[in-house]
């Protein structure tokens, strides 16, 4: 791979798994210095011991991204140990598949003080550094149910914040020579799905509700983290790139679907 990140450092927010492992590794893969932040002290010395590896330099950084001091704690290590920070992935995420009335005043807070504060968190411990090292470049991991209903009330409601904090921060921030950019994906097979999509009625019903045919992999959302990470995106700040296998641009009929099918062929 085109070492298009070589002597730049990137912090990774929940990077021992899913999606946040898979960009940790395509950035060091990219040249980059890798510190990875996760609140599972094995799952993320395992995606450094990846790198390192492979010949990339990584340090694996352990904590609650909800907790203010240890973001900052983390983004002074990750320097001390890396350089200076140039490159922050916000990928940490839960999800409580429960709607408004189900969903308890501790689930919603700790969705969103995982999904949204965390980010927050993190942003602010990176921003200042980014800023003395000349610029830098932020990408966040939202969710096509930031933009649809998704039936998941607390979850929709945190990335429908990452949406609107992105959009706010890259006015904010392009003085600075920071760009900011998020990420939604579509259903994407990592352990934050695992116990639904085990379910084949719900796997094949959802790969049938995605126009390209398949779930979404991992790989596929670092891909374009390393697209909005490095330099060919240069003059792109503020926006969301959706990357769902099409699934946001279709009307999702469920049960209605066969009908209508037979109805527009003429079946009646």
């Amino acid at each position: 791979m085109e070492q298009v990140l070589r002597g730049e450092t990137a912090l990774v927010t929940g990077a021992g798994s899913g999606i946040g492992r898979a960009a940790a590794l395509l950035l060091a893969q990219a040249g980059a210095r890798v510190a990875g932040f996760d609140r599972d002290t094995d799952t993320v010395r395992r995606t450094a011991e990846e790198i390192t590896s492979a010949g990339g330099q990584a340090h694996p950084l352990t904590g609650d991204v909800a907790e203010s001091g240890q973001a900052r704690a983390a983004v002074d290590e990750a320097e001390a140990r890396l350089g200076p920070l140039r490159i922050l992935v916000n990928a940490a995420g839960i999800v409580v598949r429960k709607g408004l009335l189900d969903t308890t005043p501790d689930e919603w807070q700790r969705v969103l003080d995982v999904n949204i504060t965390g980010y927050f968190n993190f942003l602010q411990a990176a921003v200042p550094r980014m800023e003395a090292a000349g610029g830098g470049r932020i990408v966040q991991i939202a969710s096509i149910a930031g933009h649809v209903g998704y039936g998941y009330v607390s979850y929709t409601a945190a990335k429908g914040a990452v949406l609107s904090i992105t959009r706010q921060l890259a006015n904010e921030l392009a003085a600075k020579r920071i760009r900011i950019n998020s990420i939604s994906p579509g259903v994407v097979e990592t352990g934050l799905n695992r116990d639904t999509l085990s379910t084949d009625a719900i796997r094949d019903a959802t790969i049938a509700n995605t126009p390209w045919g398949r779930l979404g992999a991992p790989d596929d959302i670092a891909q374009a983290a390393l697209w909005l990470a490095g330099p060919g995106s240069e003059f792109v700040t503020g926006t969301d790139l959706v990357v769902d296998g099409g699934m946001i641009s279709c009307i999702h009929w469920g049960a209605a679907r066969e009908a209508l099918t037979s109805f527009h062929a003429g079946d009646r």
